[in-house]
């Protein structure tokens, strides 16, 4: 099974960035938008898994999750992978918190120690919005609100691929320590 470790983003800003989505989509077109649902913050892709592996995987996390508080992000602009001019991937960009980027750093330490390979890209935390399906151009940068949240909850997803779209369902939910 496919799967990968995620930040859940709380209701309020799934539904703030379906709106900004929903007012997206009239005027971009050729782009799969993602579902409220679907929004998250990934923080480690695993790929394909036994589920023998599961187990092991969660107890990982558990440990990190416990040396752990909740942290606050900001979102703070709209961007695309590679870029604007050659979009594939439109995103919410997230503040660069140095508490977000520790967290995530030992997940990725600790699935490289479990065998799994290392990211070869820089983390950038963001929220993936939508996937381009045809060639766009994006002259301007819409402009997205900048909203603040607490990510509080961190997922060991499983994703299935579907003709419609993929579809996420949360394995287990660890709850970050709340003694800061």
């Amino acid at each position: 099974m496919r799967l990968f470790i995620a930040a859940l983003l709380p209701e309020e800003i799934r539904k703030e960035l379906s709106g900004f989505i929903n007012s997206l989509s009239g005027d971009i077109s050729g782009v799969r938008w993602e579902k409220p649902e679907k929004l998250h913050i990934t923080l480690k892709f695993l790929g394909s898994v036994d589920e023998s592996r599961i187990e092991g995987i969660s107890t990982v996390i558990s440990r990190i999750v416990l040396n752990s508080s909740p942290f606050d992000l900001s979102i703070t602009e709209f961007g695309a992978f590679p870029n604007l001019k050659n979009p594939r991937v439109l995103y919410a960009g997230l503040t660069d918190n140095k508490q977000m980027s520790e967290f995530q750093s030992a997940v990725e330490k600790s699935m490289i120690e479990l065998g799994f390979e290392k990211d070869s890209r820089k983390f950038k935390p963001h929220v993936t919005l939508g996937r381009v399906k045809k060639k766009i151009t994006l002259q301007d940068s819409p402009k997205i609100s900048q909203a603040n949240f607490e990510i509080s909850r961190i997922g060991l997803m499983k994703s299935d691929t579907r003709a419609e779209g993929s579809v996420y369902t949360a394995l287990k939910i660890f709850e970050l320590n709340n003694q800061r």
